[in-house]
């Protein structure tokens, strides 16, 4: 494992970067960054399997950031010729390979990186199809009855948690009740397997495959959870390392909550601060109790991200400086 200090650029600015906040700069930059994406890597007729991964990477993943753009004051203007929600239903179509529910134990995958379950939620939230919902609704038997597929964002029942919610925000209407009897089952199963989740056979902290992602999915989708996980999150601002002892990075998490040489000086949205920060920013106003030391967590932590958060990996929001800056 490289040495820490190989990871980041040292930080020599003296404060806070900005970007001019006006609104016709922001739409101008995204309509050059959307005009990137359709010149790029623009629509096809078949994808294969290793360029479907759900939100993660592909084309479906695509169309929902297009959907995104379709109902932002910023984005009103054609990107070549054609509406942000035509291309996000552009992205949509192309013959895709999709696991039928009954081999998606073998796949290990049921969170925002499956492709099986994205695609359905994402035609349900650009079409509002009650059919499209159904599909993705009939996989929901097998990841309850799948005991091996796990509980995190990326490839676990977090991650449909999430699905399941973008579904009802997006749709609602008379698939209502039927989303809302499966986001139950998969949060009293994910509260039944905790708090001592792991993934590949390890517990974690981080906001993609840890504890926060989990809890952040849980409580975002059902605020009333928020009583039942309030002893959850303070365990997570536990864990926060507040001193500076050999080996440790102020203000970051550890990867893992018990301390192990692998990993605990991580500081990238996946695992340590920049996602923690952003989870807990979500999950400020749902536990007034813990507002203080949310705040006093906060402050620390984004003192972490701006000392290390130049990330010399690739600009991604995973391990890299997008997501240090977001």
């Amino acid at each position: 494992m490289e040495p820490f200090d190989r990871r980041y650029i040292p930080n020599a600015f003296p404060s806070l970067l900005t970007l001019a906040n006006t609104k016709q700069d922001i739409a101008s930059r995204l309509a050059t960054a959307l005009q990137s994406i359709v010149t790029n890597f623009p629509p096809r007729d078949s994808y294969e399997p290793s360029s479907c991964k759900g939100l993660f990477v592909g084309p479906t993943g695509l169309a929902y950031l297009f959907l995104h753009a379709s109902a932002s004051p910023l984005c009103t203007d054609p990107i070549s010729g054609k509406t942000a929600r035509e291309w996000a239903v552009k992205y949509l179509h192309g013959h895709r390979e999709l696991l039928p529910p009954s081999s998606l134990a073998s796949s290990g995958r049921c969170g925002i990186g499956s492709e099986a379950l994205c695609y359905p939620a994402v035609q349900a939230a650009v079409t509002k199809d009650p059919a499209h919902v159904r599909t993705l609704l009939s996989y929901v038997p097998a990841i309850l009855d799948a005991d091996s597929l796990p509980d995190e964002l990326l490839q676990g029942r977090a991650g449909t948690l999430y699905l399941l919610r973008m579904v009802r925000h997006w749709v609602g209407g008379e698939s209502a009740p039927l989303v809302e009897r499966a986001i139950e089952q998969l949060s009293e199963q994910l509260l039944a397997r905790g708090p001592d989740w792991t993934w590949l056979g390890h517990r974690y902290l981080g906001a993609v495959h840890g504890d926060v992602g989990i809890l952040t999915q849980l409580v975002a989708t059902t605020p009333g959870l928020a009583p039942r996980a309030e002893g959850l999150v303070a365990r997570v601002l536990e864990w926060q390392q507040v001193g500076d002892a050999e080996g440790q990075v102020r203000g970051n998490w550890p990867t893992r909550p018990k301390r192990e040489k692998h990993g605990t000086d991580l500081v990238q949205f996946c695992h340590g601060a920049p996602g923690i920060l952003a989870s807990l920013w979500m999950l400020r106003e749902l536990f007034p109790n813990l507002k203080q030391k949310i705040d006093e967590a906060e402050d620390l932590g984004r003192e972490c991200v701006w000392n290390y958060g130049l990330l010399r990996k690739e600009p991604s929001l995973c391990h890299g400086i997008f997501g240090s800056a977001l």
